[in-house]
């Protein structure tokens, strides 16, 4: 069947309205509605007869329709997984601004399970709409997930409100992956395939008091390193933990998902590496990770930072 500009503007209106329908997406066929709507959010779980213990995805049309409903994307994030693989089949979850998704949606947590799509049909619903769509598989809950048109249960076909019968994009479901948690967390295996040792990757912070003039701390992720520096006057722990608890925050990251320290050992200003060494040893006890001494060349240490 070809689809008429009048088809996508119906189910665009009655998605409007509150309306649930069937539509093709760039994995399996999905059975949805409009994210802000809750009345039609409990009428998808009815219809599917899915427990409301259990979150649902969603699919947006963009990274920035996206950082609407989440709390701000990290860096690495966006870098390793979204600029690689969105759009596409891959679902994140992230912490979201619980104030705009409802609870039903993320299972009363504070997560939200959300991909951006780039199937045309799936594009044009959520622009004409304006907001994301709830869009779990065309199913009732623990039969088979319609790869094709015709795997979609026909008592299923009469609950909707419309359906629309372009082919879907994709034989399998979308691969998920839980980044509101370190490491990240395969949740379900999918129609894309993300190796997560070759994402995640160290994440070191590093301490170099050396300099009598000026302190300076930097987190490296993935192979990038993030610096922050700052000319004070005496060094001490009062200087250089708030700008590591800075950074991290910048990062969406807790001490404690650092894997590892650093610590400028010298040349420099015999106090100011005193202090710098003290913070690292201390800092590293306490989370129960290494912490290595390195030597300064140049003035820096021996890992070239990027910014």
């Amino acid at each position: 069947m070809i689809l008429h500009a009048k088809d996508i503007q119906r189910a665009i209106e009655l998605l409007r309205k509150g309306g649930v329908g069937i539509f093709p997406t760039d994995t399996v066929y999905g059975i949805g509605c409009r994210i802000d709507d809750e009345q039609a959010i409990k009428k998808v779980f009815a219809i599917r007869k899915r427990p409301e213990e259990k979150a649902v995805l969603v699919v947006v049309d963009s990274v920035k329709m996206a950082q609407d409903y989440l709390l701000p994307i990290p860096l690495e994030v966006k870098e390793q997984l979204l600029q690689r693989y969105w759009p596409g089949g891959l679902t994140i979850i992230l912490p979201c601004k619980t104030e705009k998704v409802a609870s039903i949606v993320r299972a009363n947590g504070i997560t939200l399970a959300v991909r951006q799509t780039n199937h045309p049909i799936l594009l044009q619903l959520i622009q004409g709409v304006g907001v994301p769509l709830i869009a779990p598989s065309a199913n009732f809950a623990g039969e088979k997930t319609p790869s094709a048109f015709a795997d979609i249960d026909k008592r299923l076909l009469s609950l909707v409100d419309f359906t629309l019968l372009e082919p879907s994009g994709g034989s399998s479901v979308s691969t998920i992956i839980d980044c509101s948690v370190y490491p990240w967390k395969i949740l379900r295996e999918g129609i894309v395939h993300v190796q997560l040792s070759e994402t995640i990757g160290e994440r070191i912070i590093y301490i170099d008091t050396s300099d009598n003039k000026k302190i300076i701390v930097s987190l490296a992720i993935g192979g990038k390193t993030y610096i922050k520096e700052e000319v004070v006057i005496p060094r001490s722990s009062q200087n250089v933990l708030p700008m590591i608890d800075e950074l991290l925050k910048e990062h969406n990251l807790a001490a404690k998902d650092l894997t590892d320290i650093s610590v400028a050992v010298g040349p420099g200003s015999f106090t100011g590496l005193r202090v710098g060494v003290a913070i690292a040893n201390a800092f590293a006890f306490a989370m129960n990770i290494p912490v290595n001494g390195q030597s300064i060349k140049d003035g820096k240490f021996s890992v070239e930072p990027t910014y």
